[in-house]
């Protein structure tokens, strides 16, 4: 007979494959869309984390020191935006998957995957976006994978230069619980060079009752065109306020996107 570990683990494989599909199938079953028409510059666009811009993003996480823990660790992260036009309205598709590169206990591999989906309406001040997001964990020696769904919501307004606004992303499951909501502060200097807070995440988790991650960050952006191909180099620095043992201290982050205009 199967065990209560076994059954759940396999109701949860099910659970990650019928989302993965259900967020394949939206995507694939519609044309490709071109990118609408904007007067702003792409240097103004990649710092809207819910912009309808295709690109694929590969990034490295340093991080040199731990709070209240020895030693260092090191992350990659591939992150994949696909915009489309589902039920006649502007739609948003990023998947994020992480690798843990390095780690002080000496474990790495894939670690964690997130999922999010928003239907968009753009307005002359700026974006709105609203949907669902998906948290999802691999299986560990010591624990199942798991998946923590949720509501996704985020709205970015532009002034001039400068945009603000934040993306709020909600993961709920009886294992996992956690609210993370990413502020949008940006400036953009000229077609070229844009600067902003970047991917800094305020994490509440709901099981420890407690915020676990209040991040300080800053990063820069440059925007390059090489065989009509537009590159977005980037490079961010950031601190984490929480002292949280065993969480990071520092973190500096390296990353290219390209991007993809139709």
């Amino acid at each position: 007979m199967q065990t209560s570990a076994t059954r759940r683990h396999s109701l949860e494989a099910i659970r990650i494959f019928v989302l993965i599909a259900l967020l394949s199938a939206s995507a694939s079953g519609q044309s490709p869309t071109s990118q609408p028409h904007s007067d702003e510059s792409l240097s103004s666009k990649v710092v809207n984390p819910i912009a309808f811009l295709t690109r694929v993003t590969v990034e490295n996480k340093y991080s040199p020191s731990l709070w209240d823990s020895g030693g260092e660790e090191n992350q990659a992260e591939g992150e994949f935006v696909i915009p489309f036009e589902a039920f006649t309205r502007q739609s948003l598709a990023r998947v994020k998957v992480i690798f843990e590169t390095s780690k002080p206990d000496g474990t790495h591999g894939l670690s964690e995957s997130e999922l999010f989906y928003l239907l968009l309406s753009e307005r002359s001040w700026g974006t709105f976006g609203a949907g669902v997001t998906a948290h999802l964990t691999s299986q560990t020696s010591s624990q199942l994978g798991t998946i923590a769904p949720g509501p996704a919501v985020g709205v970015v307004v532009k002034h001039g230069k400068w945009k603000y606004g934040f993306l709020n992303q909600n993961f709920l499951s009886d294992i996992f619980a956690e609210t993370e909501l990413q502020p949008t502060l940006a400036y953009t200097f000229n077609t070229r060079w844009s600067a902003e807070i970047g991917d800094a995440q305020y994490t509440y988790d709901w099981k420890k009752d407690r915020v676990t991650v209040i991040p300080l960050s800053g990063q820069v952006n440059r925007i390059v065109s090489v065989d009509s191909q537009n590159i977005h180099f980037f490079f961010r620095a950031q601190y984490n306020l929480k002292n949280s043992s065993g969480q990071d201290k520092w973190t500096l982050t390296a990353g290219v996107s390209l991007i993809v205009q139709q």
